[in-house]
């Protein structure tokens, strides 16, 4: 579901993956963006979690065929520690074969 669907609902649990630059806020290469509206929907996300809330970011992605490597979203910094919980995942990643 995007974020922009999200608006009106609520759910128990709400996982938000991809809190990186470029992703969350959305900002394509050469191409004009507003910071401030990108900041409304990512609260609309926030805000649609009854109980807990997971944020959620890679160290590194394949995107349109390419491999990045984006920092963590400026919005997430932005969230008081005192409100965070952090916690690392495992630096080895599950194989499936």
């Amino acid at each position: 579901m995007t974020l922009h669907a999200a608006k009106g609902l609520e759910f128990p649990v709400v996982f938000i993956v991809g809190c990186e630059e470029n992703l969350l806020p959305y900002q394509r290469e050469n191409k004009p963006f507003d910071l401030e509206e990108e900041r409304r929907l990512f609260y609309v996300g926030m805000t649609r979690a009854q109980q807990k809330l997971i944020l959620a970011h890679a160290k590194s992605r394949f995107l349109f065929g390419q491999q990045q490597a984006n920092e963590q979203s400026r919005f997430v910094n932005d969230i008081e520690n005192a409100l965070m919980e952090i916690k690392k995942a495992e630096t080895t990643q599950l194989k499936l074969f």
